[in-house]
C-alpha cells in the first residue's frame, strides 16, 4: 500500500535574523507543493533524495524501530518547487517524506515535533507549523504562534541564480553581520507581530522591507530598492526576500491586478534578472496527507 505526505513551499521569510543571541525566522507558506510517496517493497525500491531518505530513518529512530527494516521503503518524491531559490524545497521534501512515513507506521507527531526532527537534518523553517511562527530553524523550536495570514498573495520574482544555504551560513562574517542587524530584526519581528495579530497587512509589509534591507550586507538582491518603490507606488504592502535565497516576494491583497504589477516590473527591465515573475497564494503551513500526486 502506498501512503502519501504533502508539504508546502515558502517564499522566503517576512523577517529573520538574529534576536537574544539565536537566529530566529518566520517564514511563509505558498500554494506549491512537494509530495512524498512511500510504500514496503521487496525489490525495485527507490531510494529517493538522500536528505528524505535520512528523514525515513529519523522517523524509525524516534519510534524506536530498527533503522534496518527502512531500507524496505520505497520512496518517490514529486516536487513543483523551484530548488536552490530559498522556497524550502528540501526542507518541504523531507517534511513530505516525515508525514508519508508516520502514515506508513501508523503513528503522529505533532507539527512542532516535526520540524524538531527535522532539524536534526538540516536546519529548517516554519512551514511545518499551520500558523506563522517566531521559529528556531537551528533546532526547529517554536517561540511563538503570531497566527494566520488571510486574503495575502506574493508576486514571487525568481532569478536563474541558486544559492546553497549552508554555504551562506558557513560564510565567515556570517554571523558578526547578523549580529550588527539585531536592533531593526528586533523592530521587524515587533511590527510583524503587531500586524498578523491586528490582520494589518501593512505592518506585516513593513516588517518584511526592513528585514530585507538588512539582509542586503549578507546577500545583495538585485534590484531590491527599485522593487520597492515599484511596489509601494503600486500600492502593494510590502517586499520580503529568501534571506539564504535567490527569489523576491512582493505581497499584495488578493484583488490587486499582479498581472499590471509585473508588466511594470517588466518595463524597468527587471525581468532581465528575475526571469520567471509569477504570483502565488500565501497559505497556511502544515503537512497534508492526500492519496494522490498533486
Amino acid at each position: 500500500m502506498k501512503y502519501y505526505g504533502i508539504c508546502p513551499a515558502s517564499c522566503g521569510e517576512f523577517v529573520q535574523g538574529v534576536m537574544d543571541r539565536a537566529e530566529y525566522l518566520c517564514s511563509y507558506a505558498v500554494d506549491l507543493y512537494s509530495t512524498a510517496e512511500v510504500e514496503e517493497k521487496l525489490n525495485n525500491i527507490n531510494l529517493g533524495p538522500l536528505k528524505s531518505r535520512k528523514a525515513i530513518e529519523a522517523v524509525f529512530k524516534k519510534f524506536n524501530i530498527p533503522v534496518e527494516e527502512s531500507k524496505n521503503i520505497s520512496l518517490k518524491i514529486r516536487s513543483k518547487i523551484p530548488v536552490g531559490k530559498g522556497m524550502a524545497s528540501s526542507t518541504a521534501d523531507i517534511g513530505a517524506t516525515i508525514g508519508a512515513t508516520l502514515r506508513l507506521i501508523k503513528k503522529e507527531l505533532s507539527s512542532e515535533e516535526i520540524s524538531k526532527l527535522a532539524s536534526t537534518i538540516e536546519p529548517t523553517d516554519s512551514i511545518y507549523i499551520e500558523k506563522n511562527s517566531i521559529f528556531n530553524p537551528l533546532n526547529g523550536e517554536v517561540i511563538r504562534h503570531l497566527g494566520h495570514v488571510k486574503d495575502l498573495r506574493v508576486v514571487i520574482l525568481e532569478p536563474n541564480r541558486t544559492l546553497n544555504t549552508m554555504r551562506i551560513r558557513k560564510a565567515p562574517n556570517y554571523k558578526k553581520i547578523k549580529a550588527q542587524n539585531k536592533e531593526i530584526i528586533k523592530i521587524s519581528f515587533s511590527f510583524l507581530e503587531e500586524g498578523i495579530k491586528s490582520n494589518d497587512m501593512h505592518k506585516i509589509g513593513k516588517a518584511s522591507i526592513f528585514s530585507s534591507l538588512a539582509n542586503e550586507s549578507i546577500h545583495k538582491k538585485e534590484g531590491l530598492e527599485k522593487i520597492i518603490e515599484i511596489s509601494k507606488n503600486y500600492g502593494a504592502y510590502g517586499v520580503n526576500v529568501a534571506h539564504s535565497g535567490t527569489v523576491v516576494g512582493i505581497l499584495i491583497d488578493k484583488s490587486m491586478d499582479d498581472t499590471r504589477l509585473i508588466e511594470l516590473l517588466r518595463n524597468v527591465g527587471l525581468d532581465s534578472v528575475y526571469k520567471k515573475m509569477y504570483t502565488s497564494n500565501i497559505i497556511d503551513g502544515g503537512i497534508r496527507a492526500e492519496q494522490a500526486w498533486i
